[in-house]
């Protein structure tokens, strides 16, 4: 049976198998979702729990078969990227170029008093 995950630091599905066969009348797992709010559940988080020992198979742009829930570590990642803690160098230089605004700001106002 193949699984779709969302990957959001990349984009597109990343497609997992689990060994063995499912019929397709029986029950799969139900989600467990966190109690909704006004305007519902976050849609990264619906979906199928991945069974244990699936492998991933490949990715692509259109999830495939059942579909889980985003992976956290992902989420971690993707946002510390976009927040500039990353540790790349694109970051570190980020970082110096506020911080010597921060100082030309800060000696343009003691020099205008």
């Amino acid at each position: 049976m193949i699984y779709s995950r969302w990957k959001p630091d990349t984009g597109g599905f990343e497609y997992l198998e689990v060994p063995g066969s499912h019929n397709i009348n029986d029950d799969l797992p139900t989600p467990e979702l966190r109690p909704a709010t006004k305007i519902g559940v976050p849609s990264i988080e619906a979906g199928r729990p991945v069974p244990p020992g699936a492998q991933v198979v490949g990715e692509g742009d259109a999830a495939v078969g059942v579909i889980a829930p985003v992976d956290r570590a992902r989420i971690v990642r993707r946002t510390r990227s976009l927040a500039g803690l990353d540790g790349g160098p694109s970051s570190t230089v980020l970082w110096f170029a506020a911080g010597a605004a921060g100082v030309a700001l800060l000696w343009y106002v003691a020099k205008k008093r």
